[in-house]
């Protein structure tokens, strides 16, 4: 049970609620509602959140809705006895019902509805840097801090941020978990610590077990995503106009299974081995057939492209193994982000997991948790037993003879030793102990024969230890220094900025890079700075000058006096001043022009450009209260010309001017034009359309919003409107029963079912005294699915018959073709017969 107390935004305290129906208090806090309510922790999302229905009576109706008013305080004391400290975010009064539910969070408003813009580093930066630039306003400070040293250079485009989601994603890119603590004195928080981890949580050898604990463990696996091969392509680099990939990259893998080709594949021969096509009983060991993928990735350089590249290789070159845990009952010790072991003796299947997130419930004192970063622990069944318990197994099936000697019973029992040599002298258990690091978990089979008789055999696996932490850039410094040579690094000091070189000496740069674990490494890199050349032969004579140079005037009055043809004078008393440019024609000044393509204007304000070319690599029009459509809709936003690509950003308004939070963005680049407007929230896509290489792709919300929306998608390609177009074409003509006594008969429809859009459709008519009658039009289809996935089966046509029986024809549909059968003539059948195929 716990209780909660409830402040306003300057900590007086308004009201208390219990989770205790017992307790003093008549307000009554319930958070079991349906498994959604409750202490929520998430290591990915790295905030709490607390959820509850508080249950009053009329009179208290008024305290209550002040109480859970959006923007107050509600702290209470978690599972741990550490202090929480949560904000309103959300109410719901329901006086009638007598119900108030409310969603608070520890990440305080500060954080949830403040923003940060695009931001990119100068220089490295340490994670406590980061935070404090973009949380430093909001009352937070870095408190524990498990990276003090390490530094990232980081880069964000986006310009509308959360600073929660900013400094989440800056633990990501920095490998750690964030997590809120506070200190609370009565009922003020006095600090309020963004704490940094390498690791929330901890292994405390808790093990959880089928039937006891846990009330199954489902695996499933899949290869949709499977490849032995991936063809990378990254970003591009600033200067250049192409992506870049590994074409030309000299890369080994030092353990020998991953070969980078000249290609720039990236493929793995030992996937390969199980799944190329070309495998066979004759073919055990095949080297060709890759399953290879294009992949994207936003690296810059192609040491950094290949590292993304083989990550993904080494995630997706085996199948996709998955399991699905439901829990009976989680030990009150298990806290979010720890370690526990899953144990199903049945299957012989032993798992660690993560506890990624908790919720846990005040009202009936028991948590639920979401498990993941699963890992197949060492099996707890020994090999000798299962080959034992198999051959038994086969011995048990022979033939009938005399009375043999068969297995009486089995027992399995476990102990922990210190040794992997000699078992134990302890106690030996039927339930599987908790097993410290380092120490061996034995296992001791019994089995007794029908004759009495009995044999022991043993097993032992070693539990391994968490391995050491490993070894990391700390610190890199480059500094540069004039020397004398370029065979011998100088001796003199070394400068963080670049020295001017004169000619003929040589400019060494030094890198010192310093790891984590107190090793450094220096490399250098040196250029040399050449001499002038010798001087040059004396070139010949030039022709004389003239005295008659063109001189620029720049005043107000005509310039007089003698004056040079094709002098120029700016109308003006400065430059920036000047309303006209006249030339000097030898015996009058007459209007000039300049051509705009000689111009270079830094800005250009107020002015109408007609019949001109505009070279600029960005061009942005932003526009405000815009009408977009006929119905007079209003917009604000910024239409961008950016290298190859054309975009329109914006949001709908209301009649007034206000954004109404739907937002759109229309964009057109080589690779076609895409388009979408969301729904009120911002970013739940209502209407999506796509043009891209010869295919349109559509896509409609149905319902739902966020994680939780579900769409309807449809794609249109040339081929489909071609089969489209098609729709009814005659495929084939004339009269057959598709079968008779003495032929099956076969016909070939003029164009294959797969090449059509659904397959194709048939016709038939009467048949009488060996001709078709021209009545009794009736059809049936076969589709393009079902003959792709059974060629050449057998299949019954269902014929409808006008006053008759009805009947049937037997065919075997394959992609090209129609086989009858020889007892399409008996009977009924024998009175319809095929006369024609259409495209459907």
């Amino acid at each position: 049970m716990a209780d909660f107390y409830f402040t306003d935004r300057k900590y007086n305290q308004l009201g208390i609620a219990s989770t205790d129906e017992l307790a003093s208090s008549s307000v009554i806090a319930i958070d079991d509602i349906g498994g959604q309510e409750g202490d929520y922790q998430s290591v990915e999302g790295g905030y709490r959140s607390y959820s509850a229905t508080l249950h009053f009576s009329p009179d208290q109706s008024a305290q209550v809705k002040e109480m859970a008013k959006v923007g107050n305080f509600v702290l209470f004391k978690g599972r741990a006895g550490e202090s929480v400290w949560t904000t309103i975010l959300s109410s719901e009064h329901d006086p009638l019902a007598g119900t108030n539910t409310f969603v608070a969070e520890d990440a305080s408003i500060d954080l949830i509805n403040g923003t940060v813009g695009a931001y990119a580093a100068s220089s490295a930066m340490t994670i406590a840097q980061y935070i404090e630039l973009f949380a430093g306003n909001s009352g937070f400070v870095v408190g524990y801090n498990e990276i003090p040293d390490l530094t990232r250079t980081l880069k964000w485009d986006s310009d509308d941020s959360s600073i929660l989601t900013r400094i989440l994603s800056v633990a990501t890119q920095f490998g750690v978990e964030l997590s809120f603590r506070f200190e609370v004195r009565g009922l003020s928080v006095i600090g309020k610590y963004i704490d940094i981890r390498k690791h929330i949580g901890g292994n405390k050898g808790i093990y959880l077990r089928v039937d006891t604990d846990l009330n199954k463990i489902v695996t499933t696996s899949d290869i949709a995503d499977l490849c032995t091969a991936i063809a990378g392509t990254g970003g591009t680099p600033e200067g250049s106009n192409d992506p870049i990939t590994l074409k030309g990259y000299r890369w080994t893998d030092p353990n020998g299974r991953y070969v980078l080709g000249g290609d720039g594949v990236l493929r793995d021969p030992v996937a390969l081995r199980t799944w190329s096509r070309l495998l066979s009983n004759t073919n055990t060991n095949p080297v060709d057939a890759h399953i290879t993928r294009n992949k994207t990735y936003e690296a810059t350089t192609q040491a950094t492209l290949l590292q993304s590249v083989l990550s993904d290789l080494e995630k997706f070159n085996h199948p996709a193994v998955n399991y699905e845990v439901d829990i009976a009952k989680l030990p009150d010790t298990v806290n979010i982000g720890d370690t526990v072991y899953l144990v199903d003796e049945d299957e012989q299947l032993f798992l660690s997991a993560r506890v990624l997130e908790l919720t846990y419930s005040y009202s009936n004192e028991s948590g639920t948790a979401t498990l993941g970063d699963y890992l197949i622990q060492a099996s707890q069944v020994s090999a000798e037993y299962r080959a034992l318990a198999e051959t038994l197994a086969k011995q048990n099936k022979g033939q009938d003879g005399k009375d043999g000697i068969g297995i009486q019973s089995s027992i399995v029992t476990y102990q922990a030793g210190s040794s992997g040599v000699s078992a134990p002298t302890g106690t030996w258990s039927d339930a599987v102990p908790n097993v410290a690091a380092n120490q061996y978990l034995w296992s001791r089979t019994i089995i007794t024969m029908t004759d009495g008789s009995t044999s022991t055999t043993y097993s032992v696996g070693k539990m391994g230890a968490n391995g050491a932490d490993g070894i990391g850039l700390k610190s890199s410094a480059v500094t540069y220094q004039i020397g004398t040579n370029g065979t011998t690094a100088p001796s003199g000091t070394w400068s963080s900025t670049i020295p001017p070189a004169s000619q003929g000496t040589y400019l060494w740069s030094r890198t010192v890079t310093l790891y984590t674990d107190g090793t450094q490494n220096t490399s250098y890199s040196v250029a040399y700075q050449g001499t002038n050349g010798a001087k040059g032969d004396t070139g010949p004579q030039g022709p004389p000058g003239s005295q008659n140079v063109p001189m620029t005037y720049v005043q107000t009055a005509a310039p007089t006096g003698t004056i040079v043809t094709n002098s120029l004078w700016w109308v003006g008393a400065t430059m920036s001043s000047v309303t006209a440019l006249k030339r000097w024609n030898g015996s009058s000044w007459i209007p000039e022009s300049i051509a705009q393509a000689v111009l270079n204007i830094i800005e250009l304000n107020a002015v109408t450009i007609n019949s001109a070319i505009i070279n600029s690599p960005k061009i942005n029009v932003p526009f405000s209260h815009a009408i977009i459509n006929e119905s007079g809709i209003l917009s604000s936003g910024n239409l961008t010309l950016n290298g190859t690509s054309y975009s329109i950003d914006g949001s709908i308004e209301d009649d007034n001017g206000k954004a109404n939070g739907q937002k759109y963005h229309t964009e057109l680049n080589p690779d076609g034009m895409s388009s979408y407007i969301t729904q009120t929230d911002g970013t739940t896509r209502l209407h999506t359309s796509r043009i891209s290489m010869g295919v349109l792709e559509l896509s409609d919300l149905i319902s739902g919003l966020g994680n939780n929306a579900t769409y309807n998608t449809s794609s249109l390609d040339a081929e489909k409107i071609y089969q489209l177009n098609n729709v009814s074409n005659t495929l084939w003509q004339g009269v057959s029963l598709l079968g008779w006594s003495g032929n099956a008969q076969s016909i070939t429809p003029s164009k294959k079912i797969t090449d059509c859009l659904n397959g194709w459709k048939l016709v038939w008519g009467e048949y009488s005294n060996g001709t078709f009658s021209g009545t009794g039009i009736r059809e049936t289809e076969i589709s393009k699915t079902s003959v792709l996935k059974y060629p050449g089966a057998g299949r019954i046509l269902s014929i409808m018959n006008y006053g008759n029986a009805n009947c049937s024809k037997y065919v075997y549909a394959y992609a090209d073709h129609i086989d009858g059968n020889t007892k399409n003539s008996d009977g009924a059948a024998g009175g319809v017969v095929l006369v024609g195929v259409y495209e459907y």
